[in-house]
């Protein structure tokens, strides 16, 4: 654009200037720079026209430069990053034509290890989970069976009670005409409390046999528990010394590596959702198991 003089008014200073900038701009920092002069002038009174200027002057010139300062710094920032991206472009092209380095190929082979292990500790995981569902109905079924033998008892109880009426009808059937009726009675009766005793000692032992079966059912659930938590914490040893042994050869300066060039950026390792193992609920199973 071609120099033209502007004719600005701050604070009552008119004043003239060159510029290849257009009218409205050269207003509205004539307004910008007028509106600095007397907020200044309101907040110091006593203070001259001149000594506002010159304040507004060094405040514009002080975020200038902090402006430049900044502009410097994200140039400067602009062209690292223009570098790496270089940097990471030959790698990924030599990656491309010649495969990934040692390094490179081990550190993926660790991780597939690692995740083959999370796998198959969180199938581990969920066959505990069916199993302990299962010892659940078990132990369900298990107390209806309580209650029965429960029932059972009185059944008992009132077997004895038969039995000491039968053993007074028997007493006051010896001196009865009627003997020999009665006593047919008494025997057909203390058949069925024989029967019935048989029973409900059959019924007895059947309970005893399934809660043994339960109690060893439950501490072979415990020890797979403990099994997949140990293999669980192994795993997470493995990573994590898989991850310190990443972050030493990190810190370890390739060979053939100019002093001047830029280090290479690790690529940012994603997050394994298997890896971090929910181990409040595993301690869950743990002490549902220690109160049964």
């Amino acid at each position: 654009m071609e120099k033209r003089r502007v004719r600005l008014e701050i604070n009552g200073v008119v004043c003239g200037l060159i510029t290849q900038e257009s009218d409205e701009y050269m207003r509205s920092l004539a307004e910008e720079v007028g509106e600095m002069i007397t907020e200044i002038q309101i907040a110091s009174p006593y203070i001259t026209r001149e000594a506002a200027a010159i304040t507004a002057a060094l405040s514009y010139c002080d975020d200038a430069r902090k402006n430049g300062q900044k502009s410097r710094q994200l140039q400067e920032r602009v062209d690292e990053l223009e570098v790496e991206a270089e940097v990471w472009q030959e790698e990924r092209d030599d990656m491309v034509q010649n495969g990934p380095n040692p390094q490179t190929r081990a550190r993926i082979e660790t991780l597939e290890r690692e995740n083959t292990a999370l796998q198959e500790a969180a199938q581990d995981r969920e066959e505990l989970r069916a199993r302990l569902t299962a010892l659940e109905d078990e132990n369900a079924a298990l107390r209806q069976e309580t209650e029965q033998i429960a029932q059972m008892t009185a059944l008992r109880r009132e077997l004895e009670r038969l039995q000491g009426e039968n053993g007074r009808l028997r007493q006051a059937a010896e001196g009865s005409p009627e003997k020999a009726k009665l006593v047919e009675e008494l025997e057909k009766l203390a058949a069925d409390n024989a029967a019935l005793k048989l029973a409900a000692e059959e019924k007895e032992a059947l309970v005893q046999k399934a809660e043994q079966e339960k109690k060893a059912t439950v501490a072979a659930a415990k020890r797979a528990v403990e099994e997949a938590k140990r293999l669980v914490d192994q795993a997470k040893e493995e990573a994590a010394a898989a991850g310190a042994s990443r972050a030493a050869a990190q810190q370890k300066p390739a060979e053939g590596t100019p002093e001047g060039s830029v280090a290479q950026k690790s690529p940012r390792k994603r997050k394994n959702p298997l890896r971090h193992e929910d181990e409040y609920e595993q301690e869950g199973f743990v002490s549902f198991f220690e109160k049964k």
